[in-house]
């Protein structure tokens, strides 16, 4: 499948905002009554708040892109009974591609990596606001409303599902590549 520039640009910045904010997310010492955040905390709330920024505007490339190629967006397979019943029939396709030792690869667009990507950048953008929700709201000394407690409970919940992500993600991209299908040339090269 050949991706737009812009796509391309906005891809490689979610990429680098995401596992900045996954590995700084290891190290990071959160403020909390009698103890000081370090840098790495500080440089996750405004790693996260830029990456916000930049989902956002991705989020409105994609309707965009998607209203002027005038087709029903792949992304979100959920709300369409054809659109799920394309997913379950590639997720087949794939399984059945697998059982023999190959990975799908053609040029047309597919359900299921379409789908495996609206939910990742679904998940990245509910981490980037409900972080930046707690950023904006929390006290200097770490304190919070029972509200935005919530809101830290979901974040931290998530972050698990973004190690899911990550873990699977990536390396099926890196599969692709080494399998020869270019994968990884189409989506980061700026040419």
């Amino acid at each position: 499948m050949k991706y737009d520039r812009l796509t391309r640009i906005f891809h490689i910045l979610v990429a680098l905002g995401v596992v900045t904010q996954m590995l700084t997310s290891l190290v990071m010492v959160a403020p909390k009554p009698g103890r000081t955040p370090n840098e790495w905390f500080e440089t996750h709330e405004t790693v996260g708040l830029s990456l916000l920024a930049v989902l956002s505007l991705y989020w409105l490339w994609i309707v965009a892109r998607t209203a002027l190629r005038g087709e029903a967006n792949r992304l979100f397979p959920w709300f369409s009974r054809q659109r799920r019943a394309d997913l379950w029939a590639d997720m087949g396709a794939t399984m059945r591609e697998v059982r023999h030792g190959r990975l799908p690869n053609d040029d047309r667009p597919r359900p299921l990596p379409a789908a495996v990507q609206g939910a990742g950048l679904s998940l990245a953008l509910v981490l980037a606001a409900t972080g930046s929700a707690m950023a904006l709201g929390m006290a200097p000394d770490g304190a919070m409303s029972a509200p935005l407690h919530a809101i830290k409970e979901v974040h931290e919940t998530l972050a698990s599902l973004m190690w899911v992500y990550l873990a699977v993600h990536p390396p099926l991209g890196l599969l692709h590549q080494l399998a020869g299908h270019r994968s990884l040339n189409r989506m980061f090269t700026l040419r």
